[in-house]
């Protein structure tokens, strides 16, 4: 297939997902404690372990767009253009792929469900959900096998059963695979995760550490929260992408990129301004008190060789290519979220990027993301 723009980051979320995809999967003793929809007076909701986990937006859901201040122009611009029409586009590889289409991207990765994991206590169950999501997901893809590649969902819990769970996963076919930084057992730069790693490097499946917001300071209670939302807003999602900081600084310090050359690593939703700065941070720590580490190059290097990071839309990335690296960028619309460019795209790839030479853009937008991802 001949590609012209693959996004590098789009999502299936657990809101979208069919309601009884864990209830039709899960063996005999899981099918009472498996996420399942139950109705309640606020509408269809996600539950599990006695535990409410999100809305269900199933075929009966709809959104009215409210007159009110402050709602994302983005969402109006989704639902004017039919997003929220008939049955949730992002889990029906049809309606899925004509929202593509619309955007003109002729690929996609996708992120799934990691974030279900945060709402589980039972580590056991938090295996059997990604299990039943990878599985699901894979049938997904084979729908459209040249425009949709998903990403494993992987336990964070123990290196041993991510590493069984990522393996398996590359059984299936997926192209790489999401773990969830902040909540893990262990930090990233643990060796304990060698396993994981050695695995990932072993199986050629990238890992992704996907964006999921820094801790900001809160209000003190209901009202001040009240008072001051959009304070909060804008201070919560200002910050969005910059925790990755702390996972690109993590995973190279760890050693991990040393051991493991063929090992990759990408930075989901990141963005990449903020890049080049954590970078010549590490390289002047590394040689003033990091030494001992016993590096063979400079930790922007590790970068070089084996990091990625992906964005939406960023009107400096231009500038900055060349201090963040022509094939370590990739773009992606983060399709179907509000803080994405469904369905402008097009238009937003060439504000940011129109000024480059077409190589380079071509890198940003489709090869980089092909060659990690082996869309062919």
């Amino acid at each position: 297939m001949q590609y012209r723009t693959i996004s590098a980051d789009g999502h299936i979320d657990m809101a979208w997902m069919p309601r009884d995809i864990f209830l039709d999967a899960a063996p005999g003793k899981w099918k009472s404690r498996v996420p399942h929809v139950e109705e309640t007076e606020n509408g269809p909701r996600w539950f599990a372990e006695g535990v409410e986990m999100g809305v269900h937006r199933g075929p009966a859901f709809t959104v009215q767009i409210p007159e009110e201040d402050h709602w994302s122009n983005r969402i109006r611009r989704m639902y004017d253009v039919g997003f929220f029409d008939g049955q949730p586009h992002p889990a029906s590889p049809e309606l899925r792929k004509k929202d593509q289409q619309i955007d003109g991207v002729d690929a996609e990765v996708i992120y799934g469900i990691l974030g279900t994991g945060m709402h589980l206590e039972d580590k056991d169950l938090v295996t059997l959900v990604y299990r039943i999501y990878n599985e699901w997901a894979s049938d997904f893809c084979k729908v459209y096998p040249d425009t949709f590649f998903a990403l494993a969902c992987i336990p964070n819990h123990d290196p041993e059963i991510a590493s069984a769970e990522l393996r398996h996963a590359a059984s299936l076919g997926l192209r790489g695979a999401d773990f969830h930084v902040n909540t893990a057992a262990l930090p990233v730069w643990h060796r304990s995760w060698d396993q994981l790693w050695a695995t990932a490097a072993d199986c050629h499946m990238s890992i992704s550490f996907h964006s999921t917001g820094g801790s900001v300071r809160q209000a003190n209670d209901d009202q001040m929260a009240k008072e001051y939302q959009l304070q909060l807003m804008g201070t919560g999602v200002s910050m969005f992408q910059l925790s990755a900081a702390e996972y690109l600084a993590a995973i190279i310090v760890s050693g991990a990129l040393e051991r493991y050359p063929n090992l990759k690593f990408v930075l989901g939703e990141s963005g990449v301004g903020w890049i080049p700065f954590v970078l010549g941070r590490l390289d002047i720590q590394y040689e003033d008190r990091l030494t001992d580490l016993h590096f063979k190059m400079l930790p922007s290097e590790y970068w070089r060789r084996q990091g990625y990071s992906t964005y939406q839309y960023e009107p400096i990335v231009a500038d900055l290519v060349d201090l963040i690296g022509q094939d370590n960028i990739m773009w992606g619309s983060d399709y179907p979220h509000p803080d994405g460019v469904w369905p402008d795209s097009q238009k937003f790839i060439e504000g940011d990027l129109g000024r480059l030479d077409i190589a380079v853009r071509n890198k940003i937008v489709r090869d980089n993301a092909a060659s990690l991802y082996r869309i062919t």
